[in-house]
C-alpha cells in the first residue's frame, strides 16, 4: 500500500461520508491530508508496537567510562549534525541509524553470544532502563554489543507517495485506527460514537491476526558487514 492508495481506502471507506473525502475520484483533499499522516503515524507506531513487523539490529562500541549507551541518532558514528564527544553507534554512510527503536528484543556479545537481559543475578547481564537505552555495568573497551530491537514504520511525510509496510491482513486496522482518530476529533457525541465503533473494528482486526498467526516479522539484517570487515 501507498500513501495515495491509503487516501483512496479512506475516501471510498470509513471517510466516505465526511467533507474531507472526494469519492469521485476518491481522495481526501488537500487541506486534510497532513491530518490524515498525522493519524497515520499514530496508527502505525500503535501496530507496529502491538506485533513484531520489523526487527533490526544496530552495533554498540563499549567504551570504559560508559555504562548508559543511548540508542538515538545523535551517538551514531555518520550524523554529522550531532557535536556529541562519544558516538558509540556503529552505523554506515548508506545505512545510517535512525532511532527506529520501540523496544530491546536482544544484545549479542563480539563472539555471538546472547546476554542475559534484566537479569541482576548474572555479571554479563545488560538492562533496558528506557526503551531506547541500554545500560552495560561491566563495559569491555574496544568491543562491540549487537543490539537486536523492534522497530517501528518509517515516518511518512505529507507529500510524499510512501511505502506504507504493513501486511494486507492489517489494512483495515490501519484504516479503521485513522477513521477512531478523525471521528473522536470531532467533538460531539455522534461522532465520538463513531469513532469508538471505529476503534473496536481496529481491536478485532488486530485479535484475529494475533488468534489466527496471520503476521509475519521483516528481519533486518544491517551492519553485518561490521563483522566481515574485523570491525569486532
Amino acid at each position: 500500500m501507498k500513501t495515495f492508495e491509503l487516501y483512496e481506502a479512506l475516501a471510498l471507506g470509513e471517510l466516505s461520508n465526511l467533507a474531507m473525502a472526494e469519492e469521485v475520484p476518491g481522495k481526501i483533499n488537500e487541506k486534510n491530508q497532513p491530518r490524515i499522516i498525522r493519524y497515520a503515524n499514530e496508527a502505525l507506531l500503535e501496530l507496529y508496537s502491538r506485533f513484531l513487523l520489523k526487527e533490526k539490529s544496530v552495533l554498540v562500541q563499549m567504551l570504559r567510562h560508559i555504562t548508559f549507551y543511548h540508542l538515538l541518532p545523535r551517538f551514531a558514528m555518520y550524523e554529522s549534525s550531532s557535536n556529541e564527544p562519544y558516538k558509540y553507534i556503529m552505523d554506515l554512510p548508506d545505512e545510517r541509524f535512525i532511532g527506529d527503536v520501540i523496544k530491546v528484543i536482544a544484545v549479542y556479545d563480539h563472539t555471538g553470544h546472547v546476554l542475559p537481559l534484566n537479569d541482576e543475578a548474572r555479571h554479563w547481564s545488560v538492562f533496558t532502563p528506557q526503551a531506547s537505552m541500554i545500560q552495560v555495568p561491566h563495559p569491555l573497551e574496544g568491543y562491540a554489543l549487537s543490539v537486536t530491537y523492534q522497530a517501528r514504520h518509517p515516518i511518512l511525510v505529507h507529500g510524499q507517495n510512501q511505502d506504507i509496510d504493513i501486511p494486507a491482513v492489517l489494512e483495515s486496522a490501519l484504516t479503521a485506527y485513522i477513521a477512531y482518530k478523525v471521528f473522536s476529533h470531532m467533538s460531539t457525541p455522534e461522532s465520538t460514537a463513531k469513532g469508538q465503533e471505529h476503534y473496536a473494528v481496529f481491536e478485532s482486526k488486530c485479535a484475529m491476526a494475533e488468534e489466527k498467526d496471520l503476521v509475519s516479522t521483516s528481519i533486518t539484517t544491517s551492519n553485518t558487514r561490521f563483522y566481515n570487515n574485523g570491525w569486532i
